[in-house]
């Protein structure tokens, strides 16, 4: 007698929990993605006084009066190379014993050079501006910063607790800005889309694979019958 596996070649259905995984991260990013750019059509432009007195409900905005001081600054460094410069931003004349409320993020090549050249070499993720900081404020001063706040789980459980762990003053409700980044919308909404169709296609991938055991199992009994 000659029986055949009951089981169908591995599908859609055998992603399994990675599937789900990435279906459920698609859904969120692109979700949180698609609410901060229909909640922030246009960049919210404000002081930084303003904005440490009442902080906004704004993700977009554009920050005016601004004093940026690499002598505060840190950075993240990869591979050898400066990945990521953090740099405080405080209105324009406060002392900086006062908390940092707002780091600037920033991956200007020129900003980082300047930074690695100063401190002489990279350290994992923070690395103190000791010396030419005069000439480093004027070069890198800015009065108006556009950008985008980060935001998301990721952010939280994982951006903030390193960089709470920082010895540069940060606020509990500090936030992280990144330099000219602005909302996209097409982008978010293509992750959901791509989410979305991932999980119907998993679906049908998991339904056909049923119909077509249940169909296996049916004519293997009706086999088994018609021999006895």
């Amino acid at each position: 007698m000659k029986i055949r596996s009951l089981h169908r070649p591995a599908g859609f259905t055998s992603l399994g929990f990675l599937g789900y995984m990435a279906i459920l991260a698609l859904l969120i990013i692109g979700g949180q993605g698609v609410y901060v750019a229909l909640k922030n059509p246009e960049p919210l432009e404000i002081t930084v006084a303003d904005y440490l007195a009442k902080k906004p409900n704004a993700e977009w905005m554009t920050l005016k009066n601004a004093q940026i001081s690499l002598v505060e600054a840190a950075y993240k460094a990869r591979l050898g190379r400066v990945a990521e410069v953090f740099i405080p931003i405080r209105p324009i004349g406060e002392s900086r014993d006062a908390p940092v409320h707002i780091l600037l993020s920033t991956e200007d090549q020129a900003v980082a050079s300047a930074l690695k050249a100063l401190s002489k070499s990279a350290a994992p993720i923070k690395k103190k501006v000791d010396v030419a900081s005069q000439q480093a404020d004027k070069l890198f001063m800015r009065q108006d910063i556009t950008g985008l706040t980060r935001y998301g789980i990721l952010y939280d459980l994982f951006m903030r607790a390193r960089l709470a762990r920082l010895n540069m003053n940060l606020a509990e409700d500090f936030v992280i800005l990144n330099d000219g980044e602005a909302p996209n919308f097409t982008v978010n909404v293509c992750m959901v889309g791509a989410g979305l169709l991932i999980w119907f296609v998993m679906l049908c991938s998991a339904m056909s694979d049923a119909l077509w055991r249940w169909r296996r199992r049916r004519a293997f009994y009706r086999q088994q019958r018609s021999q006895q």
